[in-house]
């Protein structure tokens, strides 16, 4: 193997996460040998990211730090996809720990992929709780499709806190929208979907790989209702983003004006069902319905951003 240009670079992203940088990092650096690169890239942290950073890159060269002003998960990504020697980036969020064989599978898959055109890859995600979470809690982060590594369908589903995406063809796809994905403490999704949808379209594989496991940290402060729902708001914002971008003139300002007029009878039923489903299955049922309705809340607020403020940068993304 080329010592020059290692096959693999692992980037993480942060923001004002240091104590828990430090973890990851150390776990990473516990696995990685050889010609294996890392990635940190600050993405406008003040806290001691830096500091930290500063501590690996002095033990270990190979570890590489890099600063993004601009808040956002995207941009951060972005950066690391053009700065990685590596043919592939596996991206990783700060608050993981690795699974044993995690590097290993990885490694493997790429130096004996099944198929010739794929250009994303991803593994498991196990949740790790900071706190008990509440009986109506659900989360959808969790992921496991198998002891078999295989092509997935299109729209198919990877978690962005554990994948890999071959660098060359994620650059030319564009890399990820910086619309989408976290802005600072706003909560923000599908960049990496967005991504992948477009190398699918251009001919690309995305492929589930087995073995390479993570345990994804789930803070306590992500469960308690109002986050949950501020979360599904934005998810909402980030559907409506991505139905709305490939659509042009006449067929954009038909889609949305039909969306607009049914979206809110959608959104009433679910928050009547909520409010009928309250007393059963420990309130999760009822939760689930005040999700929906706040995700089509936000779907709605980001179709009306669209038609009012087009693809303008200085119409700031909706909150709650």
């Amino acid at each position: 193997m080329n010592s020059t240009v290692p096959i693999v670079s692992i980037a993480i992203c942060t923001r004002n996460r240091a104590a828990l940088l430090e973890k990851t990092v150390a776990g990473v650096l516990a696995q990685a040998e050889g010609d294996v690169e890392i990635l940190i890239v600050d993405n406008g942290s003040t806290d001691d990211t830096a500091k930290v950073a500063a501590k690996f890159c002095a033990a270990a060269p190979r570890v590489k730090f890099f600063h993004e002003p601009r808040t956002g998960l995207s941009l951060a990504r972005n950066l690391a996809l053009r700065e990685a020697a590596g043919e592939w980036v596996i991206f990783l969020d700060d608050d993981v720990e690795l699974e044993p064989g995690w590097l290993a599978a990885y490694e493997k898959f790429f130096s004996h992929p099944p198929a010739e055109h794929i250009a994303v890859a991803g593994g498991a995600v196990a949740l790790n709780y900071e706190i008990p979470p509440p009986r109506w809690f659900k989360s959808k982060d969790q992921l496991d499709l198998g002891p078999a590594a295989i092509c997935l369908p299109p729209g198919g589903g990877l978690r962005e806190c554990n994948c890999a995406w071959r660098r060359p063809a994620a650059l030319e796809g564009g890399g990820f929208d910086s619309q989408l994905g976290h802005h600072g403490e706003t909560m923000g999704y599908h960049e990496g979907a967005d991504l992948n949808a477009r190398l699918e379209k251009a001919g690309y594989e995305i492929w589930w790989l087995p073995g390479a496991g993570i345990r994804h940290l789930i803070h306590a402060q992500r469960l308690n209702l109002k986050w949950v729902l501020s979360a599904a708001f934005n998810n909402g914002r980030a559907t409506a983003l991505r139905r709305m971008k490939d659509r042009t003139g006449c067929g954009r300002a038909c889609y949305a004006a039909g969306r607009l007029l049914v979206a809110p009878l959608h959104g009433g039923i679910n928050l009547l069902a909520a409010l009928v489903c309250f007393p059963f299955q420990n309130g999760r049922a009822s939760v689930a319905g005040l999700v929906r309705a706040a995700s089509i809340a936000g779907f709605i607020c980001e179709l009306a951003r669209q038609i009012f403020c087009g693809h303008s940068n200085n119409c700031a993304p909706a909150k709650i």
